[in-house]
């Protein structure tokens, strides 16, 4: 089975589909992880925007666990220095450049194939594996969303303010939306989940129990 977990940033996806991945026992892909390392591998490699689509040349591979996504560069697994905000803000950019979305999801559905995975975030559904047997989209309030990223920053021990985030996620959402190639939605066949107050167990529940449906 394929399950796609779509959704904005801090809607829950990543934490609720690595226990999805747990406790249906398949592998679990982080996209937006395998976003980032291309990202890196830019930055390191000093790829410019005109040379971005030559990264996909590079030795790069992705290893998919139960509740785990490693990346491996170079035989060195560069999975924890993706967090950056610096990588981010690079991921952000070469996503917007024309070719390079449909030439990473093509890599995605190479990497997966008849496979099962649990797969979560942006377009995971909607773009990548519009096949998925079940599609969910998760959303939740931008104050919300802002709240659980401040807790998340602040347990890694980095100081930001919670307004910084809250008009970092908006911004971000407005840009998403009116993005001319894939304006970030909903498939039309996804259930969507409100997740605003609700555990990440509670949305887990409500996840498993749409899963027994399509079984």
């Amino acid at each position: 089975m394929k399950i796609a977990i779509d959704g904005p940033a801090g809607s829950g996806k990543s934490t609720v589909a690595k226990e999805i991945s747990k406790r249906l026992n398949i592998p679990y892909l982080n996209t937006g992880l395998v976003y980032r390392a291309f990202a890196y591998i830019c930055m390191v490699e000093g790829l410019k925007e005109n040379d971005v689509i030559k990264v996909f040349e590079k030795p790069i591979e992705v290893r998919l666990d139960i509740a785990k996504t490693v990346v491996i560069y170079k035989g060195e697994d560069i999975s924890h220095k993706l967090g950056s905000e610096d990588v981010g803000k690079r991921a952000s950019q070469i996503a917007s450049l024309p070719g390079f979305r449909e030439k990473i999801n093509q890599f995605f559905r190479s990497l997966v194939g008849q496979g099962q995975v649990v797969a979560e975030g942006r377009d995971a559904g909607s773009h990548i594996f519009p096949e998925a047997e079940l599609k969910v989209f998760l959303t939740a309030s931008p104050e919300e969303r802002a709240k659980r990223r401040y807790i998340q920053l602040k347990e890694e021990g980095i100081e930001v303010g919670f307004e910084e985030i809250l008009k970092a996620i908006i911004e971000r959402d407005e840009r998403d939306k009116n993005r001319p190639l894939y304006p970030f939605k909903p498939a039309e066949d996804a259930t969507i989940i409100d997740t605003t107050g609700l555990s990440p167990e509670e949305v887990v529940e409500k996840i498993l129990s749409l899963v027994e449906e399509k079984v």
